[in-house]
């Protein structure tokens, strides 16, 4: 029957309204098929639906509903189902969690942590319910673990790697050895969690994690349907047994659960006050020295306890910056930035605004190495013409990066673009030998050396005469522009950055007085500087003003004993005139230190000659006196100058310790779903006061009050919310996105449908609920119901991330009609869409789950979700634009008002009712439990942009625009849209030298690619539909819609993100108030702020346009156009790797858009 629908199958090309379709379903639902290429449209119908049937065991009619509406993009199953429906991988048991969505789970054992990062690494969106009751199950923890990390990843060869985790625990030692497979990461990262609490040990538990197993990044991981990423695996222990260690000798709190699972989520994936750092400032991430421009979310950055992961960013416009000017130089940031300043010499220290800095604090310098990357030298793209010998870019090794350190230092590259010189002291020939034999790794054969009597200096000239090698270098240095080092260094491992150092010390440095480089490029020279703060080195720069010339010119010096002692290490290895020219140890290293009037109460003039003349007491002569004080090194604050200049600024939020080092310097960051109780002040504001102050003014960070930002936070209401409740919950979510009220009652009246199956009986139990007596009043009507069951049914109010399913311990697969692509005058047609959509999900309930947590919660309350989107579309094509007009008054309760009213429910009603009956027939006629809830709207993102849908429920946000999708650089995907016309630019993040947007996509400086698509909505055209500012729709009306949607449609819960301005926050807690307290059906919803100078953002996802730019824009991609055929085209491009990953269970589009700044 399969192959006749095959054969039968209807052509299927996407819709004129969806130009983004192509690229995002190539990039995101295609598979490569046996023969290496992409699926089409059609192969993936084909394997989905051959899934659904087989497993649904489908009639050949339901069989040939779903096959109509799915190709021709009525009615699609979930997007997990798009990716893995139809594959042998989803036939085996343990991965059945792959096809959904969705999941909730009560924290109640360490198997629920295991579970959790199983779920999240199949794809599936997890939500973690950490109520006490629930948490409180889990034992005290009992055990200190030292974690000792062991082999290196990818060394064991392939045929010999375990797949599966062992651990041998002998006396108090336990090693595990980290299993090379999806079970193998799980079962690792369990296994630690309960040591922390077995009680056989007893002492300390010594942890070897041995990870020799673990294939290297790329390779495909046994059982996870992906690409191995376990570079950030290693770090999992280490930080897991943190967090651990501090709860010794009681049971963890809320946020310290958050974070284990947030922990184990950032090792899978790689307020509103946002104050920020200009766009060229170098953070010191694991990776190595990355612009704040260019940080994303997943990187680990440095601070002061390690390193922690990046959860946020932030484009946050162009702003005035100050210059914080230290004894070692200056620091430019927002003048509301904070910068950590040492209040002890113990390493307590406290965040504050640059502004508010005074001469004499003490900012912190974090003295440790960043790893890097293993890095490659850019390819050439030059052109090579005529007799022009072509050169061979050579792997990048200390020596090359020697090479580039001093072309930078004392190198030159023509502009005649023929030649590229060096002056080398005639006391160095080796550097000559080195700078050749590099040439020759050019691949160039010959050169030109002119002698010191030659030159008539005290210096060889060595010239490349190479075309090729010049055009290569002027990528590196250029005559009269500023130098910039290289991302091949910044992100480099340390030989490379070492080896470049040295190149440049010996080119313009002078190893006889300690100068590490003079220059006239003051940027330059800060990037140098911090170079070496990324290798741990403190160094200082000195500049004057030339009185001659007037230009500004600097040096760079070591400070400190430790520094010098570094450098000496460095040069030694990697420099050829150190050893010969090196000074002789000094007397004094201008050491950093602490303030007289921090010390002196700790060191008095009996232990210490305090004299007029000491203003400090510099680290080495504390550590004598305080062997405990700090090795943080303190740098004296000079002073501070306002409104510098003006740049774009970018933040980043760091998981837990919110503060991350930005070119050595210590500095403050801005700063899934999980659900706390109301009651629990810990996990409801864990994302707020990061910093604490005592009784004496002292600032330390609360470590129990961490959070990651891996999550959203909602605050769980078992009784209903005042009115001052509910407007401070709104305030909250409208100036730090967190805090959302969910008022479980609801949430458990409708999961409880079967029960409460009238309007009176469902306010009768929400009475009970609100007074606290909910098992009573289901025991005193349903005294049958045993007390696991009793605890089942009260325990419905988990959410899954998005915030659109109710249930416990759950697992949800979500179908999507498109609305949009519908009839409103064909009610047969929508009957078949909403049919196929409740059997796409409801096939999935003969799945049976290995977990019994899971199979048991699956038989009690089975739990399917039939979501739309295009709602806004659709009701604009059955009601016009005289619908637009009353939703700009703000769906008033006029008389034409209630007849838009009961027209949308009439529609909503009728969907309803068919997807109930067809679900509900569907598992009479299978004897499997009927689901009491079907219904849902989802965020519906990304599927809704294969046919131009407005996401779910939400208007859209204009008629017309310019769509941005991001692509890795010379990605296929990119580069067929290009030859389908569309036009393709440099991403947010790529910039020239003076912080300008790059315009070329394949200048060598550009690492990410935006395809821009001029999208118009389907009723863009109609009458008077131009004149309507959506943008400008209120919250309220936002919100009554919403409502619409939730009592007439939606079963489970309506995923909404209500976009608002400041003036309407209290309106819209009072109106959030009403509804519950009126029962009217309200759970919970997002808030987003509303800004309308965002539009003045270069290049963000969505760019409005008007009808004239649209057409315009719309006839030079056909213009450009080489070809209608998509597939074909990106078959000649697909070559490369495929990413193995497919999408997200969640699907919206809310986390493409900056965060925004405050309204005050």
């Amino acid at each position: 029957m399969v192959r006749e629908l095959e054969r039968q199958r209807q052509g299927a090309t996407f819709p004129e309204s969806a130009p983004a379709a192509n690229p995002v379903f190539f990039r995101t639902y295609s598979r490569r098929t046996d023969a290496g290429l992409r699926e089409t449209w059609d192969q993936v119908c084909d394997r989905t639906l051959r899934g659904l049937v087989e497993l649904g065991k489908l009639t050949r009619e339901e069989a040939a509903i779903l096959d109509k509406m799915q190709r021709n993009m009525k009615s699609l199953p979930s997007g997990r189902w798009m990716w893995v429906g139809g594959t042998d991988w989803l036939t085996k048991a343990k991965n059945f969690s792959g096809a959904y969505n969705c999941t909730s789970t009560n924290l109640v054992d360490w198997s629920a942590f295991g579970l959790m990062m199983d779920l999240a690494m199949m794809g599936c969106g997890t939500g973690a319910i950490i109520e006490p009751k629930y948490i409180n199950q889990l034992p005290p923890i009992r055990n200190r673990l030292n974690i000792t990390i062991k082999g290196e990843i990818g060394s064991t060869p392939p045929a010999q790697r375990r797949e599966f985790t062992q651990t041998h625990i002998e006396a108090n030692t336990a090693t595990i050895h980290v299993g090379d497979s999806r079970e193998g990461w799980v079962k690792s990262y369990q296994t630690l969690l309960e040591l922390s609490t077995d009680e056989r040990f007893t002492d300390d538990v010594q942890v070897i994690v041995d990870i020799s197993d673990v294939r290297q990044s790329g390779e495909t991981l046994k059982g996870f349907g992906g690409m191995a990423n376990p570079v950030k695996l290693p770090g999992l222990y280490q930080r897991c047994a943190s967090i651990l260690n501090k709860a010794i000798g009681r049971q963890l709190n809320s946020v310290e659960c958050c974070l284990l699972i947030d922990e184990a989520a950032v090792t899978i994936v790689a307020g509103n006050i946002r104050r920020c750092l200009p766009e060229e400032a170098l953070v010191h991430t694991e990776s190595g020295l990355v612009p704040i421009a260019k940080v994303r979310v997943g990187d680990r950055v440095l601070t002061s306890k390690g390193f922690y992961p990046v959860t946020n960013f932030f484009i946050q416009g162009e702003q005035s910056l100050c210059r914080i000017q230290t004894q070692d130089g200056s620091f430019e940031c927002t003048a509301d930035h904070k910068v950590a300043v040492f209040t002890d010499v113990y390493g307590n220290y406290k965040m504050v605004k640059a502004q508010d800095l005074q001469s004499g604090d003490r900012l912190i310098f974090v003295p440790q190495a960043i790893p890097g990357t293993p890095t490659e030298l850019p390819e050439f793209r030059g052109k090579v013409e005529g007799k022009t010998k072509k050169i061979t870019v050579p792997a990048l090794t200390p020596d090359v990066a020697y090479f580039i350190g001093y072309l930078h230092g004392d190198g030159s590259v023509s502009s005649d673009g023929s030649r590229v010189r060096f002056r080398v002291h005639e006391d160095s020939p080796n550097i000559l030998e080195r700078l050749i034999a590099v040439g020759s790794d050019f691949g160039l054969e010959t050169h030109t050396l002119r002698t010191p009597e030659q030159c008539r200096t005290k210096a060889y000239e060595l010239q490349f005469n190479s075309s090729a090698l010049n055009q290569y270098l002027k990528s590196f240095k250029q005559a009269f522009q500023p130098l910039n080092i290289p991302d091949c260094i910044l992100l480099a491992k340390a030989d490379i950055r070492k080896a470049y150092l040295a190149g440049l010390a010996d080119a313009d440095g002078c190893h006889s007085q300690g100068v590490l480089v003079a220059s006239v490029h003051q940027r330059f020279l800060q990037q140098i500087q911090a170079l070496y703060a990324s290798l741990g080195i403190t160094t200082r720069m000195c500049s004057s003003i030339r009185k001659r010339t007037g230009k500004w010119e600097g040096e760079l010096v070591t400070v400190g004993a430790a520094a010098y002692q570094s450098v000496e290490n460095c040069f030694e290895k990697y420099s050829l005139q150190f050893s010969s020219q090196k000074r002789q140890t000094p007397k004094s290293f201008k050491d950093h230190g602490f303030p007289k009037a921090m010390v002196r109460p700790i060191i008095n003039t009996t232990q210490y000659h305090w004299g007029a003349i000491h203003q400090q007491m510099i680290l080495p002569t504390l550590k004598k006196y305080i062997p405990e004080a700090t090795d943080l090194v303190p740098v004296k604050v000079l002073g501070v100058e306002l409104n510098v200049r003006s740049a774009p600024t970018y933040d980043i939020e760091v998981a837990t310790v919110h503060e991350f080092v930005c070119e050595g310097i210590l500095v403050s960051n801005s700063a899934g779903m999980r659900q706390f109780v109301s009651e629990d002040e810990q996990g409801a504001t864990a994302k707020d006061n990061l910093w604490q102050q005592d009784a004496e003014g002292n600032w330390r960070i609360d470590p129990e009050r961490d959070s990651l930002r891996m999550a959203n936070h909602s605050r769980v209401f078992h009784h209903k919310p005042t009115l001052e409740e509910s407007i401070a919950a709104v305030q909250k979510q409208y100036y730090s996105g967190e805090g959302a009220i969910q008022w479980a009652g609801e949430a458990v009246a409708r999961a409880n449908a079967d029960l409460l199956n009238t309007p009176e009986i469902k306010k009768d139990f929400l009475q009970a609920y609100e007074q606290g007596k909910a098992e009573q009043w289901i025991q005193k009507y349903y005294p049958e119901i045993d007390a696991d069951e009793l605890e089942h049914r009260t325990g419905r109010f988990g959410l899954n991330p998005c915030g659109e399913i109710i249930g416990s311990n759950f697992h949800c697969n979500l179908s999507e009609v498109h609305l949009n692509q519908l009839d409103p005058d064909n009610y047969k047609e929508q009957e078949e869409a909403f049919t196929a959509g409740a059997l796409s999900v409801v096939a999935l309930l003969n799945h049976q789950f290995l977990e019994p947590r899971y199979q048991y919660s699956r038989e009690l309350d089975p739990i399917v979700g039939v979501s739309f989107t295009g709602l806004f579309d659709f009701f604009v094509h059955a009601f016009g634009t005289d619908w637009l007009r009353w939703w700009e008054a703000g769906r008033p309760e006029t008389p034409e008002g209630l007849i838009f009213k009961r027209g949308e429910q009439k529609y909503l009603n009728f969907w309803k009712d068919v997807v109930h009956k067809v679900v509900w027939e569907y598992c009479d006629r299978h004897q499997i439990k009927r689901p009491n809830r079907c219904t849902t709207v989802q965020p519906a993102g990304t599927k809704s942009l294969l046919t131009g849908a407005s996401p779910g429920w939400h208007p859209p946000k204009a008629q017309r625009f310019i769509r941005r999708i991001t692509f890795r650089k010379n990605d296929p995907v990119a580069l067929a849209c290009i030859d389908y016309g569309y036009n393709v630019i440099p991403s947010q993040s790529d910039k020239d030298e003076n912080g300008n947007l790059l315009n070329d996509p394949f200048d060598p400086r550009c690492t990410e690619w935006l395809v821009e698509i001029p999208v118009a909505v389907s009723w863009a055209d109609l009458p008077g539909a131009d004149e309507i500012e959506v943008s400008q729709f209120s919250v309220l009306a936002q919100l009554d819609f919403v409502m619409q949607v939730q009592s007439h449609y939606v079963t489970h819960n309506t995923s909404a993100t209500l976009e608002l301005r400041s003036e309407e926050v209290e309106l819209l807690g009072t109106r959030i108030y009403e509804a519950i307290q009126n029962d009217e059906g309200y759970i919970s919803a997002a808030l987003l702020a509303r800004f309308d100078d965002l539009q003045s953002f270069p290049r963000l996802p969505f760019e409005p346009i008007d009808k004239a730019t649209y057409e315009s824009l719309s006839k030079e991609v056909k213009a450009r156009r080489k070809t209608d055929d998509f597939c074909g085209v990106l078959s000649r491009y697909d070559l490369g790797e495929l990413s193995e990953a497919g999408p997200s269970g969640c699907d919206s589009d809310k986390c493409m858009f900056p965060e925004q700044p405050p309204t005050s």
